[in-house]
């Protein structure tokens, strides 16, 4: 079951989609600059025309694809994707003497603003790569000047400065994933709050979840944990330094937040862990504020670890339990 679309994924969407207006302005404007009379290398209109149909399909199609879309490995792709574009452009808009390079710029800058060194990493070897094969040919028939072979290394060598300066800036600023830190940490419950703020309003008729998740003991890769859930469920969040984190879930009801929470369970128990505990809350069933939804789905994970059972699975806001155990304020599904 497909479950609500993360804060990341609305972030890729804005991000991407904003990038495809920026091009198709460029597009035009390119195509504009090629057809001026000053302007001196040779262009094969055809082909060239026909990269800018595909480039433009492809751009309108970004604007009306939904944000669930719009995940980390579906934003590396569309950035190889645009790199093929700009090469195939530059190369039929005369190669090296191409003026058309300007268009490199966007896909390294915009990289950086995922917040994703993966996403800045598959910008930045695609664009090398496209503008390497763009130049190929010149360089094979030996057909470029003196000054040529310079120019076309002094591009790259700025190409590539350009991305790790990205790169940089996605490793070191706040809130940026990194290399050895791939999921934000929460110290204080602020960042589920605003998870569940953006949920709410951006989808008002709709019930919002958030889920605490306790792996327990013996659990073998946290990392791995986190983005398998990350993958199949949501976006986890990391609960200050221990492994308890959470996830913010939209559209779903019960049955749906039941059913991400029991693939969580399956998820831990894969990696070993033995005593893996889940506390939920719906609003606005359980909670009318983000504040005390958190605290309502904490409640019902401190009320999972009284259940006898080895794994359990405590909704908040019942008053009995499925499946066995104490009565309370809290369901249980072992």
């Amino acid at each position: 079951m497909e479950v609500g679309g993360s804060n990341s994924n609305r972030r890729n969407s804005r991000i991407l989609k904003a990038l495809s207006l920026l091009y198709l302005g460029m597009v035009v404007l390119s195509l504009l600059l090629l057809h001026q009379p000053s302007y001196e290398p040779g262009v094969s209109f055809v082909l060239l025309y026909l990269v800018a149909a595909v480039a433009v399909t492809a751009a309108v199609a970004l604007l009306l694809l939904p944000t669930d879309q719009f995940t980390e490995g579906f934003c590396a792709v569309v950035y190889v994707s645009w790199a093929v574009f700009v090469a195939l452009a530059v190369f039929f808009s005369g190669g090296v003497s191409s003026e058309l390079h300007a268009l490199y710029w966007p896909l390294l800058l915009a990289a950086a603003l995922h917040g994703s060194w993966r996403i800045g990493l598959s910008a930045l070897i695609s664009t090398l790569v496209g503008y390497v094969l763009a130049m190929l040919p010149v360089i094979l028939v030996d057909a470029a000047d003196a000054e040529d072979p310079v120019l076309i290394f002094f591009r790259l060598g700025v190409l590539a400065l350009m991305g790790l300066f990205a790169l940089f800036i996605v490793r070191n600023l706040p809130g940026s994933e990194t290399f050895g830190d791939e999921y934000s940490v929460d110290e204080d419950g602020s960042v589920l709050v605003d998870q569940v703020t953006g949920e709410i309003e951006s989808h008002r008729d709709a019930q919002v979840a958030v889920i605490l998740v306790d792996p327990g003991r013996n659990l073998e890769d946290l990392d791995l944990l986190l983005e398998r859930v990350h993958s199949r469920i949501g976006e986890p969040v990391l609960l200050g330094e221990g492994s308890v984190f959470g996830v913010v879930l939209s559209g779903l009801d019960e049955r749906g937040v039941e059913s991400a929470a029991r693939r969580t369970l399956a998820a831990s128990g894969s990696l070993g862990s033995e005593e893996t505990r889940v506390g939920a809350a719906l609003y606005p069933r359980d909670a009318r504020s983000p504040e005390d939804l958190l605290a309502a789905a904490g409640q019902a994970l401190e009320a999972a670890f009284e259940t006898e059972s080895p794994s359990a699975i405590v909704f908040a806001g019942k008053n009995a339990l499925r499946g066995g155990g104490r009565k309370g304020s809290s369901q249980s599904t072992p």
